[in-house]
C-alpha cells in the first residue's frame, strides 16, 4: 500500500519522539518517589506509557487541526458554489478568497483558445477590473509555470499536479497584473515577486483544462514542498466546476441580452440597465441622456445592394459606435437599424457633443460590402435627457412606477427627436424639447 503523505506541522518528527523521551525520563526521575526502587523494566514501561500518550494526544491535536482546516476548505467551497454569476465568482476568487486564505498574491489563468470566454464576458460586463486575470490561447503558457522541462501538452494531458515551490526561477515568473488594465495606483513594485513560497492549482475537469490558480506567501514555509496537498486538489476541483457552471450561465444569459449578428447588447438587457441608471441618477442627481439612432436610407441598401450588404452595415455603424462610447455608457440594438446609447452621468449637451462625434465617424467610414466595393452611410439621431430633482435625490429611491415612467418617457422623447431629424433632411442630430414634465424634472 501506498504510504500517505502528512504534513509537516502537525505530525511529530523523530527529533520531537526523541525530546519527548528525554522530556519523560528526565520527569520521572525528577518525580521518582526516594524510598520506593523501581526496577528498570517498570520504568521502561512506565516511560513507554508517557511517551505513547504523548503520541496520542499530538495525534488527537492534529485531527483536530486537520478539521478545523477541512471546515474552512468547506465554507469557501461553499462560498464560491453560492456565487450567481462569473461577475461574481472572478470578485469572491480574486479579491476575498485572498483575503481569507490570507495569501500575500494570487492569480488566475483561464485556458480560453478561442478568446471565446473573453469575448463573452466583455460583451456582458465589459473589462472585469481585476489586474490578477489573465486569459491564455495556449497550454504551454500554463505549462512553462510548473516547469520548463516538461514536453508540450494537449487539452487531455493530466500531468500537471498541485504543486508546492520555493523556487526562485519559477516564482519570477508568477503575479504579472494584466497590462491592459494596471494602474500605478493599483500595485505596488514592492509587491511584485514578493512571494517566497507558492502553490500552483491546476485547474480542469476530468481530462480538460481550465487554468491554473497560482498563490503566493512571502513566508518561505506557508508552501513547503513537503506538505500535503490533499485540501488544495479538492479546492481546485472545486474552482474548477465553479468557473465551468459560470460560463455555461453566461453563455445562455448572453443569448438572451445580446443582439448575435452586431454583438451589442438587445433591447431587453437596454430597458433592465435604465432602470437600473435612472435609480442611481435619482440617489446622485446626475443625469441620465439617451441617443436613439436610425441608419439613413436602411431599406434601400437592402433592397439595392441585399440583405448580406445590410447585415455588413450594421455590423459596421455598431462597432463605430461603440468606439466612441465609455466603458459605462450601453449601446443596444433596438430592432431593424435602429439602435440606442444610454450615457450615464451625461447632461443634455454632452449627450449631444457625443452624438455629433458618432454621427460624424460614421458618415466618414465607408463599409465595404463586396471585395473593393464599399457603401457610404449616414446616421440621424435623437438625444433626450432626464436630471433629478435635487429635493429628491436627497430622498430614498424614486418609486417603482414614477422610474417606469421616466425609462419610457426618456426612450419615447429621443424616438420623437430622431423623427425630427429624419423629417428635416437626415444625417443630422435633434435634441428632444418642450417635453412634458417627467417625474423628478427640474
Amino acid at each position: 500500500m501506498t504510504k500517505k503523505k502528512s504534513r509537516k506541522h502537525h505530525w511529530p518528527d523523530k527529533q520531537e519522539e526523541t525530546l519527548a523521551s528525554e522530556e519523560t525520563a528526565s520527569l520521572m526521575e525528577d518525580n521518582r518517589d526516594p524510598v520506593t526502587t523501581i526496577g528498570p523494566e517498570a520504568n521502561s514501561a512506565k516511560t513507554h506509557n508517557l511517551l505513547l500518550q504523548r503520541t496520542l494526544n499530538q495525534l488527537l491535536d492534529s485531527a483536530h487541526k486537520n478539521q478545523q482546516t477541512q471546515e474552512k476548505f468547506f465554507q469557501l467551497e461553499l462560498y464560491f458554489l453560492q456565487a450567481l454569476s462569473f461577475e461574481q465568482l472572478m470578485s469572491r476568487l480574486l479579491q476575498d478568497f485572498k483575503s481569507q486564505f490570507k495569501v500575500d498574491q494570487l492569480e488566475l489563468y483561464l485556458f480560453d483558445p478561442d478568446n471565446d470566454i473573453r469575448q463573452l464576458i466583455n460583451e456582458i460586463y465589459g473589462q472585469l477590473p481585476h489586474i490578477n486575470l489573465h486569459y491564455c490561447d495556449s497550454l504551454s503558457i500554463i505549462q512553462s509555470f510548473y516547469s520548463t522541462e516538461r514536453n508540450s501538452l494537449t487539452n487531455t494531458d493530466t500531468q500537471l499536479k498541485t504543486t508546492l515551490t520555493q523556487k526562485r526561477d519559477i516564482i519570477n515568473h508568477l503575479f504579472t497584473p494584466t497590462a491592459s488594465i494596471t494602474d500605478s495606483t493599483q500595485i505596488q513594485q514592492s509587491e511584485i515577486q514578493a512571494s517566497k513560497s507558492v502553490a500552483l492549482l491546476p485547474l480542469k475537469r476530468g481530462k480538460i483544462f481550465t487554468g491554473s490558480l497560482h498563490l503566493g506567501s512571502k513566508d518561505l514555509n506557508r508552501f513547503s514542498p513537503n506538505l500535503a496537498t490533499n485540501f488544495l486538489d479538492h479546492l481546485a476541483s472545486i474552482i474548477s466546476v465553479c468557473i465551468d457552471n459560470s460560463v455555461s450561465q453566461e453563455r445562455f444569459k448572453h443569448l438572451s441580452l445580446v443582439d448575435m449578428l452586431t454583438r451589442t447588447k438587445n433591447r431587453r438587457y437596454f430597458f433592465q440597465i435604465l432602470g437600473k441608471e435612472i435609480s442611481r441618477a435619482s440617489r446622485s442627481a446626475q443625469s441620465v441622456s439617451c441617443l436613439f439612432l436610425d441608419i439613413d436610407h436602411f431599406k434601400k441598401i437592402n433592397d439595392r445592394y441585399g440583405h448580406a450588404a445590410g447585415d455588413r452595415a450594421l455590423k459596421s455603424v455598431a462597432r463605430t459606435i461603440q468606439a466612441q462610447l465609455r466603458q459605462s455608457d450601453t449601446l443596444a440594438r433596438f430592432g431593424g437599424e435602429e439602435f440606442t446609447v444610454l450615457l450615464p452621468n451625461t447632461d443634455i449637451q454632452g449627450a449631444r457633443e457625443i452624438a455629433e462625434r458618432i454621427r460624424g465617424k460614421v458618415e466618414q467610414q465607408p463599409v465595404e460590402y463586396e471585395k473593393a466595393k464599399y457603401l457610404n452611410l449616414t446616421l440621424s439621431i435623437g438625444v433626450s435627457c432626464w436630471t433629478p430633482d435635487k429635493t429628491q435625490s436627497a430622498k430614498n429611491d424614486i418609486l417603482e412606477s414614477s422610474t417606469s415612467e421616466i425609462k419610457d418617457l426618456l426612450v419615447n422623447q429621443a424616438d420623437k427627436a430622431l423623427y425630427h431629424a429624419k423629417e428635416n433632411g437626415r444625417n443630422q442630430i435633434a435634441l428632444f424639447s418642450n417635453s412634458p414634465n417627467l417625474p423628478g424634472t427640474r
